[in-house]
Protein backbone atom coordinates (compact mmCIF):
# COMPACT_ATOMS: atom_id res chain seq x y z
CA UNK A 1 0.00 0.00 0.00
CA UNK A 2 1.22 3.29 -0.96
CA UNK A 3 2.09 5.81 1.85
CA UNK A 4 0.63 9.01 1.86
CA UNK A 5 0.99 12.18 3.84
CA UNK A 6 -1.72 14.41 5.35
CA UNK A 7 -1.68 18.24 4.90
CA UNK A 8 -3.64 20.26 6.93
CA UNK A 9 -3.46 24.31 6.90
CA UNK A 10 -5.59 26.11 9.88
CA UNK A 11 -4.53 29.69 8.91
CA UNK A 12 -8.07 31.15 8.18
CA UNK A 13 -10.02 31.81 10.90
CA UNK A 14 -12.92 30.03 9.67
CA UNK A 15 -12.24 26.95 8.61
CA UNK A 16 -9.39 24.77 8.07
CA UNK A 17 -8.05 22.78 4.44
CA UNK A 18 -7.28 19.06 4.39
CA UNK A 19 -5.71 17.30 1.92
CA UNK A 20 -3.86 13.34 0.92
CA UNK A 21 -1.05 13.53 -1.42
CA UNK A 22 1.68 10.56 -2.17
CA UNK A 23 5.13 11.45 -1.13
CA UNK A 24 6.88 13.76 -3.38
CA UNK A 25 3.68 14.28 -5.82
CA UNK A 26 1.16 17.74 -5.61
CA UNK A 27 -1.63 17.33 -3.52
CA UNK A 28 -4.90 17.45 -5.43
CA UNK A 29 -7.75 20.49 -4.40
CA UNK A 30 -7.97 20.77 -0.82
CA UNK A 31 -11.21 19.56 1.45
CA UNK A 32 -12.78 22.27 3.52
CA UNK A 33 -14.21 21.96 7.17
CA UNK A 34 -15.42 24.05 9.60
CA UNK A 35 -13.14 24.48 12.92
CA UNK A 36 -13.62 26.13 16.38
CA UNK A 37 -11.95 23.85 18.74
CA UNK A 38 -9.28 21.16 18.89
CA UNK A 39 -11.88 18.80 19.12
CA UNK A 40 -14.04 19.69 16.38
CA UNK A 41 -10.29 20.21 14.64
CA UNK A 42 -9.70 15.94 15.01
CA UNK A 43 -12.99 15.65 14.12
CA UNK A 44 -12.98 16.97 10.86
CA UNK A 45 -9.54 15.23 10.48
CA UNK A 46 -10.89 11.63 11.18
CA UNK A 47 -13.71 11.89 8.85
CA UNK A 48 -11.86 12.87 6.14
CA UNK A 49 -9.54 10.33 6.70
CA UNK A 50 -12.80 8.01 6.93
CA UNK A 51 -13.92 9.87 3.64
CA UNK A 52 -10.43 8.10 1.97
CA UNK A 53 -10.78 4.69 2.86
CA UNK A 54 -8.24 5.61 6.10
CA UNK A 55 -4.96 5.17 3.55
CA UNK A 56 -2.01 4.63 5.62
CA UNK A 57 0.02 7.86 6.55
CA UNK A 58 4.12 8.36 6.33
CA UNK A 59 3.91 11.47 8.19
CA UNK A 60 1.42 14.85 8.40
CA UNK A 61 2.42 18.35 8.05
CA UNK A 62 0.07 21.37 9.46
CA UNK A 63 0.35 24.89 8.54
CA UNK A 64 -1.25 27.65 11.18
CA UNK A 65 -0.93 31.50 10.94
CA UNK A 66 1.31 31.37 14.32
CA UNK A 67 4.86 29.70 15.50
CA UNK A 68 6.06 26.49 16.63
CA UNK A 69 7.39 26.73 20.47
CA UNK A 70 8.40 23.69 22.04
CA UNK A 71 6.49 21.70 19.90
CA UNK A 72 3.06 23.66 20.32
CA UNK A 73 1.75 25.27 17.84
CA UNK A 74 -0.79 28.30 18.79
CA UNK A 75 -3.44 29.14 16.52
CA UNK A 76 -4.18 33.05 17.11
CA UNK A 77 -7.62 32.89 14.40
CA UNK A 78 -9.09 29.86 16.34
CA UNK A 79 -8.32 30.04 20.34
CA UNK A 80 -6.44 26.65 20.58
CA UNK A 81 -3.35 25.35 20.28
CA UNK A 82 -1.77 22.16 18.52
CA UNK A 83 0.39 19.87 20.47
CA UNK A 84 2.98 17.72 18.52
CA UNK A 85 3.32 14.61 20.58
CA UNK A 86 -0.75 14.76 21.05
CA UNK A 87 -1.27 14.75 17.20
CA UNK A 88 1.14 11.90 16.91
CA UNK A 89 -0.91 10.07 19.15
CA UNK A 90 -4.14 10.61 17.54
CA UNK A 91 -2.45 10.07 13.96
CA UNK A 92 -0.37 6.96 15.42
CA UNK A 93 2.29 8.69 12.85
CA UNK A 94 5.99 9.69 14.30
CA UNK A 95 6.63 12.43 11.53
CA UNK A 96 4.47 15.79 12.05
CA UNK A 97 5.56 19.15 11.15
CA UNK A 98 4.42 22.83 12.49
CA UNK A 99 4.92 25.29 9.77
CA UNK A 100 3.81 28.83 9.80
CA UNK A 101 1.21 29.56 7.60
CA UNK A 102 3.84 31.72 5.23
CA UNK A 103 6.67 29.24 5.05
CA UNK A 104 4.28 26.79 3.78
CA UNK A 105 3.11 29.49 0.74
CA UNK A 106 7.06 30.43 0.17
CA UNK A 107 7.75 26.72 0.05
CA UNK A 108 4.84 26.39 -3.11
CA UNK A 109 6.65 29.03 -5.14
CA UNK A 110 8.75 27.15 -7.19
CA UNK A 111 5.79 24.33 -7.42
CA UNK A 112 3.67 26.57 -9.06
CA UNK A 113 2.61 25.73 -12.64
CA UNK A 114 1.43 27.51 -16.04
CA UNK A 115 -0.58 30.47 -15.56
CA UNK A 116 -0.80 30.37 -11.21
CA UNK A 117 1.15 33.34 -11.02
CA UNK A 118 0.78 36.66 -12.93
CA UNK A 119 3.69 38.95 -13.58
CA UNK A 120 2.74 42.48 -12.53
CA UNK A 121 5.68 44.39 -13.03
CA UNK A 122 9.45 44.35 -12.80
CA UNK A 123 12.06 43.10 -15.10
CA UNK A 124 13.06 39.27 -15.56
CA UNK A 125 13.46 36.23 -12.63
CA UNK A 126 17.20 35.44 -11.71
CA UNK A 127 17.86 32.35 -11.19
CA UNK A 128 19.26 30.66 -7.89
CA UNK A 129 18.32 33.93 -6.50
CA UNK A 130 15.87 34.91 -3.16
CA UNK A 131 12.27 34.81 -3.27
CA UNK A 132 9.92 37.17 -1.29
CA UNK A 133 6.30 36.09 -0.08
CA UNK A 134 3.98 38.66 1.32
CA UNK A 135 0.83 38.66 1.47
CA UNK A 136 -2.01 40.66 3.43
CA UNK A 137 -5.06 38.57 4.66
CA UNK A 138 -6.21 39.22 8.81
CA UNK A 139 -2.55 39.97 9.08
CA UNK A 140 0.55 40.74 7.14
CA UNK A 141 2.74 37.39 6.12
CA UNK A 142 6.34 37.33 5.01
CA UNK A 143 8.20 34.93 3.93
CA UNK A 144 11.39 34.21 1.70
CA UNK A 145 13.31 31.02 0.09
CA UNK A 146 16.86 31.19 -0.49
CA UNK A 147 18.42 28.61 -3.03
CA UNK A 148 20.27 25.92 -1.52
CA UNK A 149 23.09 25.64 -4.38
CA UNK A 150 21.68 22.49 -5.43
CA UNK A 151 18.17 22.83 -6.74
CA UNK A 152 16.34 23.08 -3.24
CA UNK A 153 15.23 25.86 -1.37
CA UNK A 154 15.38 26.97 2.41
CA UNK A 155 12.29 28.59 3.95
CA UNK A 156 13.50 31.84 5.79
CA UNK A 157 10.74 32.78 8.48
CA UNK A 158 9.93 36.33 9.40
CA UNK A 159 7.68 38.72 10.74
CA UNK A 160 8.40 41.66 8.63
CA UNK A 161 4.76 42.42 8.76
CA UNK A 162 5.48 44.14 12.03
CA UNK A 163 7.83 46.22 10.94
CA UNK A 164 7.36 49.89 11.48
CA UNK A 165 4.69 52.25 8.89
CA UNK A 166 6.60 54.74 7.36
CA UNK A 167 4.66 57.93 5.35
CA UNK A 168 5.49 59.29 2.26
CA UNK A 169 2.73 61.92 1.89
CA UNK A 170 0.12 64.26 3.82
CA UNK A 171 -2.08 62.13 3.86
CA UNK A 172 -0.33 58.83 4.98
CA UNK A 173 1.26 61.03 7.83
CA UNK A 174 -2.35 62.64 8.72
CA UNK A 175 -3.93 58.65 8.72
CA UNK A 176 -0.59 57.58 10.89
CA UNK A 177 -0.88 60.08 13.48
CA UNK A 178 -4.54 58.77 14.01
CA UNK A 179 -3.41 55.21 14.26
CA UNK A 180 -0.95 56.24 16.77
CA UNK A 181 -3.23 57.70 19.08
CA UNK A 182 -5.55 54.54 18.63
CA UNK A 183 -2.80 51.91 19.12
CA UNK A 184 0.44 53.29 20.21
CA UNK A 185 3.41 51.62 17.91
CA UNK A 186 1.73 51.09 14.67
CA UNK A 187 2.99 48.35 12.28
CA UNK A 188 2.97 47.66 8.33
CA UNK A 189 0.02 45.18 9.33
CA UNK A 190 -2.40 47.68 10.76
CA UNK A 191 -2.63 49.12 7.02
CA UNK A 192 -1.87 46.32 4.96
CA UNK A 193 -4.54 43.54 5.91
CA UNK A 194 -8.21 43.19 6.11
CA UNK A 195 -8.98 44.81 9.61
CA UNK A 196 -6.23 47.53 8.31
CA UNK A 197 -8.48 48.71 5.37
CA UNK A 198 -11.33 48.86 8.31
CA UNK A 199 -9.33 51.15 10.69
CA UNK A 200 -7.88 53.20 7.16
CA UNK A 201 -11.91 53.72 6.45
CA UNK A 202 -12.13 55.00 9.64
CA UNK A 203 -8.75 56.94 10.07
CA UNK A 204 -10.17 59.28 7.41
CA UNK A 205 -13.64 59.88 8.76
CA UNK A 206 -11.79 61.26 11.99
CA UNK A 207 -9.53 63.18 9.71
CA UNK A 208 -12.80 64.58 7.76
CA UNK A 209 -14.61 64.94 10.78
CA UNK A 210 -17.20 62.52 10.29
CA UNK A 211 -18.40 60.42 13.50
CA UNK A 212 -20.02 57.43 11.26
CA UNK A 213 -20.11 53.91 12.41
CA UNK A 214 -17.03 52.14 11.13
CA UNK A 215 -17.93 49.81 7.97
CA UNK A 216 -16.98 45.89 7.61
CA UNK A 217 -14.65 45.17 5.16
CA UNK A 218 -17.21 43.86 2.48
CA UNK A 219 -19.39 47.49 3.15
CA UNK A 220 -15.99 48.89 2.31
CA UNK A 221 -15.56 47.11 -0.98
CA UNK A 222 -18.74 47.22 -1.98
CA UNK A 223 -18.98 51.09 -1.44
CA UNK A 224 -15.34 51.45 -3.56
CA UNK A 225 -16.73 49.69 -6.50
CA UNK A 226 -19.55 52.33 -6.44
CA UNK A 227 -17.02 55.08 -6.81
CA UNK A 228 -17.51 56.34 -2.66
CA UNK A 229 -14.55 58.22 -1.83
CA UNK A 230 -13.68 57.32 1.27
CA UNK A 231 -13.82 53.59 0.72
CA UNK A 232 -11.83 53.80 -2.50
CA UNK A 233 -9.21 56.22 -0.67
CA UNK A 234 -9.10 53.64 2.23
CA UNK A 235 -8.05 50.94 -0.42
CA UNK A 236 -5.54 53.04 -2.05
CA UNK A 237 -3.54 54.15 0.91
CA UNK A 238 -3.07 50.07 1.85
CA UNK A 239 -2.20 48.96 -1.79
CA UNK A 240 0.28 52.27 -1.74
CA UNK A 241 1.55 50.58 1.63
CA UNK A 242 1.56 47.70 0.22
CA UNK A 243 3.82 48.56 -3.11
CA UNK A 244 6.32 50.33 -0.60
CA UNK A 245 6.46 47.25 1.57
CA UNK A 246 7.48 44.93 -1.44
CA UNK A 247 10.32 47.09 -2.80
CA UNK A 248 11.52 47.58 0.81
CA UNK A 249 12.11 43.31 0.71
CA UNK A 250 13.39 43.51 -2.33
CA UNK A 251 15.97 45.52 -1.51
CA UNK A 252 16.09 44.01 2.49
CA UNK A 253 16.63 40.82 0.39
CA UNK A 254 18.15 41.31 -2.96
CA UNK A 255 15.34 38.85 -3.68
CA UNK A 256 16.30 39.47 -7.31
CA UNK A 257 14.57 35.56 -8.15
CA UNK A 258 11.38 38.09 -7.51
CA UNK A 259 8.35 39.17 -4.83
CA UNK A 260 5.40 37.35 -4.86
CA UNK A 261 2.35 38.95 -3.50
CA UNK A 262 -0.33 36.34 -2.23
CA UNK A 263 -3.54 36.57 0.64
CA UNK A 264 -7.20 36.94 0.54
CA UNK A 265 -7.27 40.44 0.60
CA UNK A 266 -5.86 41.00 -2.95
CA UNK A 267 -8.58 38.35 -4.22
CA UNK A 268 -11.53 39.94 -1.73
CA UNK A 269 -10.47 43.38 -3.64
CA UNK A 270 -10.45 41.73 -7.38
CA UNK A 271 -10.66 44.87 -9.86
CA UNK A 272 -9.96 47.83 -7.26
CA UNK A 273 -6.66 46.86 -7.06
CA UNK A 274 -5.00 49.61 -9.17
CA UNK A 275 -1.88 47.39 -10.61
CA UNK A 276 -0.37 50.92 -12.29
CA UNK A 277 -0.76 53.08 -9.19
CA UNK A 278 1.13 49.36 -7.36
CA UNK A 279 3.82 49.58 -10.08
CA UNK A 280 4.80 52.82 -9.93
CA UNK A 281 4.75 53.25 -5.95
CA UNK A 282 6.89 50.17 -6.29
CA UNK A 283 9.51 51.33 -8.40
CA UNK A 284 9.55 54.77 -6.31
CA UNK A 285 12.79 53.81 -4.67
CA UNK A 286 15.36 57.01 -5.39
CA UNK A 287 18.90 56.20 -5.80
CA UNK A 288 17.95 52.68 -6.14
CA UNK A 289 14.93 52.84 -8.20
CA UNK A 290 16.87 50.83 -10.99
CA UNK A 291 18.00 48.17 -8.85
CA UNK A 292 14.02 47.96 -7.44
CA UNK A 293 12.78 48.04 -11.42
CA UNK A 294 14.63 45.30 -12.49
CA UNK A 295 12.98 42.81 -9.99
CA UNK A 296 9.98 41.59 -11.06
CA UNK A 297 6.43 41.19 -9.01
CA UNK A 298 4.08 38.34 -9.42
CA UNK A 299 0.72 37.58 -8.09
CA UNK A 300 0.24 33.85 -6.86
CA UNK A 301 -3.03 33.08 -8.27
CA UNK A 302 -2.60 29.32 -7.17
CA UNK A 303 -5.66 27.93 -4.70
CA UNK A 304 -4.30 25.70 -1.96
CA UNK A 305 -0.88 27.56 -1.52
CA UNK A 306 0.08 26.36 1.90
CA UNK A 307 -1.05 22.68 1.30
CA UNK A 308 0.99 22.87 -2.18
CA UNK A 309 4.06 23.72 0.33
CA UNK A 310 3.59 21.06 2.66
CA UNK A 311 3.41 18.39 0.62
CA UNK A 312 7.35 19.82 -0.66
CA UNK A 313 8.49 18.68 3.52
CA UNK A 314 7.95 15.21 2.13
CA UNK A 315 9.76 14.82 -1.53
Amino acid sequence: MTDYVLLSDISNGSYLKLALARRGERPKEASHYACNSLESYKTAISDFLEAHDRPRLAGAAISAAGWERGGIIQLPNHGFSIDRAEMRDFLGIQRINLVNDFVAKALAIPRLQAGEAQKICGGEAMDEQVIAVIGPHNGLGMSALAPDGVGNWTAMPTEGGHSDLAPTCDIEEAVLRVLIGKYGHVSRERVISIPGVVDLWSALAVIEGDEAMAHSIEEIIALASTGEARARQAIDLSMGWFAAMASDVALILGARGGVYLAGDLLDMIGDLFDVDAFCRRYADKGRLSDYVSEIPVYRALAPDMEIIGLATLFD
